[in-house]
């Protein structure tokens, strides 16, 4: 009897350790798996943050080379450079060197390939690729390039030379401009994150553009190491990648240390940027993370090693230690949850305002140097009208009381067609002014658009809003692979309406613009546009299109930030999410969606009329 009751307490003590221990163990693996959580979500947050540097610096170079290639396209089109003279060009072209910092040649080519160009000599490019795609009718920038003329290392950003403004006619030659590479290694040096971190770009080959070790660039030879074909196989791997215009964070093996590489491509040019980051730059603020899991694990073991020596006493302390650390777990993982959903909302509001200010910036430059030039084109073009029908009425008279003219006057009267160049003079003048007419209109709705002189709470017309947005993307209504989309307006009687202009005017520009892409394969595609009063105190927009549709469960998600159903390197994720802070939180709207698959997608945005100053925000 004595024996079988040792033997059951024996049971009983191994099946209370086991107990014990089986307990300890769930829970210090419940422990773990919350700490792989969180610090997995943190490190996920992390490097959001470190590839948000690298489309910050891209960001500044495609903003740069956008305002470059207006530049060129610009000149292009000036009546100058359409006479292909270089005898007349090149004064006026020198002018232009002297007052844009960032150019430091021009030049013109003929369509056979013959160039001039400021400061140098004759040269035939038709082997040139950039000239090949502006006699293609495309405006480009070129991987850099050993000048011929100044034998500099040099971009060059082309652009087609049309005798009209018919944007389907063949070219009559080509105008490019020379650009060093410092602005683009000063933007590329600028990106950091944190001690010993360094960015680099590549060309479309695998040449660097710019890279901190000089022997990796482009010097007065014609080409540079390509990367791709790196000896170190990690590096060589994601010059690949970048090639292949893919965009992403990974963590590498390189140099002898592990790093974290983020690579974005660029979409103005042929190009790539990335950012190479020491491991413990970016996964310095897991530490502390790191530090409570080695004491949780600590505990775990020193409570295992106890409890299998005092069982008895230790029973009810362990359930307790238990229950406190699983609440010790669950409020850490609250709050860092918390701290991550403030984090991203601090994210999207300091990406909108940066979007906004380089927006508005770029808008303002556009606006201001297009302005210029067209109102001296309009004040003068009266007096040069004016200026010709008195001259032609001079030569009326001539013909009048000259009834036997000279020979030489005859032949060359003949010569111009002097019937139809009189008859025709008046209606060129016409064309101009009525292209000036359109110019200044297309300048006025840019300023209407970014608002930049607007930048607090006012009423304004919501309607004229609308309408500029609807002329800056007017370009992608008529350049749709099938056909061109209808744009439809059905306005109401809204009264002017207290709001932010400017970000009220990114919110149609991102419905509009998400419209268009969800209509580029489609045919007979239209989008309608209503507006009209709710009720006394609100107005409401509705943006209709009638392309493929939503599924329900794309439509839940839709407002999420970094939410996108675009391909990678074509949306971001950010513009329906920060669309609806402007309009929930900004304005105290409302904005939601309504979609069917097969049936097309509205989206509705609700305002008030008058802004409550003290709940906004």
């Amino acid at each position: 009897m004595q024996l079988l009751k040792k033997v059951s307490k024996s049971q009983r003590n191994f099946l209370m350790r086991l107990l014990i221990g089986g307990t300890t163990l769930i829970v210090s693996l419940g422990a773990y798996y919350s700490y792989q959580v969180v610090r997995n979500a943190m490190l996920e947050s992390l490097k959001k943050n470190a590839f948000l540097e690298v489309q910050q610096g891209g960001d500044d170079i495609e903003h740069w080379l956008a305002a470059l290639k207006v530049y060129v396209e610009t000149l292009a089109n000036t009546a100058t450079v359409k006479s292909m003279n270089w005898a007349i060009a090149e004064p006026y072209l020198k002018t232009e060197v002297l007052r844009f910092n960032d150019v430091y040649a021009l030049a013109i080519a003929q369509s056979d390939g013959w160039r001039n160009v400021i400061g140098g000599s004759p040269a035939n490019i038709s082997d040139r690729p950039y000239f090949q795609k502006a006699l293609a009718g495309h405006t480009n920038v070129s991987d850099p390039l050993i000048s011929r003329a100044t034998k500099i290392p040099t971009i060059v950003i082309a652009a087609p030379i049309r005798q009209t403004f018919d944007t389907t006619s063949s070219p009559i030659g080509e105008i490019h401009t020379l650009v060093r590479l410092d602005r683009i290694a000063q933007v590329v040096n600028s990106i950091k994150y944190g001690d010993n971190s360094y960015a680099f770009a590549i060309n479309s080959t695998g040449e660097a553009i710019a890279h901190p070790n000089p022997a990796m660039l482009l010097a007065l030879r014609n080409s540079a190491p390509k990367m791709v074909e790196s000896s170190d196989r990690n590096l060589a791997a994601i010059a690949q990648r970048m090639i292949n215009r893919q965009q992403g964070i990974e963590l590498l093996f390189l140099d002898g240390t592990w790093k974290y590489v983020a690579y974005l491509p660029l979409t103005e040019a042929d190009w790539s940027v990335a950012l190479v980051i020491p491991r413990e730059n970016l996964e310095s603020p897991l530490q502390a993370l790191d530090l409570i899991a080695v004491a949780i694990a600590g505990l775990a073991a020193a409570m295992i090693a106890v409890l299998w020596q005092v069982q008895a006493i230790e029973q009810g302390q362990l359930k307790k230690s238990n229950e406190l650390l699983e609440q010790r777990v669950s409020e850490r993982t609250a709050k860092l949850s918390t701290t991550l959903d403030q984090l991203q909302q601090s994210q999207l509001r300091l990406i909108q305002s940066e979007k906004m200010s380089a927006l508005g910036s770029l808008v303002a430059g556009v606006a201001h140097e297009i302005n210029n030039p067209v109102n001296f084109i309009f004040g003068n073009i009266t007096h040069a009208h004016e200026y010709t029908q008195d001259l032609l009425k001079l030569l009326q008279l001539y013909q009048k009381h000259s009834l036997n003219p000279h020979s030489e006057i005859r032949e060359q009267a003949a010569a111009i067609d002097m019937e139809f160049l009189t008859e025709d003079l008046p209606k060129v003048f016409d064309s101009m002014r009525m292209g000036v007419d359109r110019i200044r209109e297309i300048v006025l709705s840019l300023r209407n658009f970014s608002r930049l002189d607007q930048a607090e709470v006012k009423p304004v017309d919501i309607h004229e809003g609308i309408n500029s947005t609807l002329l800056i993307l007017q370009h992608r209504f008529k350049a749709t692979a099938h056909t061109e989309v209808q744009s439809i307006k059905k306005y109401g009687d809204l009264p002017l309406v207290e709001c932010y202009p400017g970000q009220l005017n990114q919110v149609f520009m991102n419905i509009l613009s998400n419209a268009l892409d969800a209509l580029e394969d489609q045919s007979d595609a239209a989008i309608q546009i209503t507006t009209q009063q709710s009720n006394a105190d609100h107005v409401r927009i509705c943006i209709t299109d009638n392309g493929m549709g939503m599924s329900q469960e794309v439509q839940q998600r839709i407002f999420d930030p970094f939410f996108t159903t675009k391909p990678v390197g074509k949306g971001t994720g950010m513009g329906m999410s920060i669309s609806y802070q402007i309009v929930v939180e900004k304005h105290q709207g409302l904005i939601w969606c309504d979609s069917t698959i097969g049936r097309g997608t509205t989206f509705w945005v609700e305002i008030p009329v008058k802004r409550d100053s003290e709940t906004a925000r």
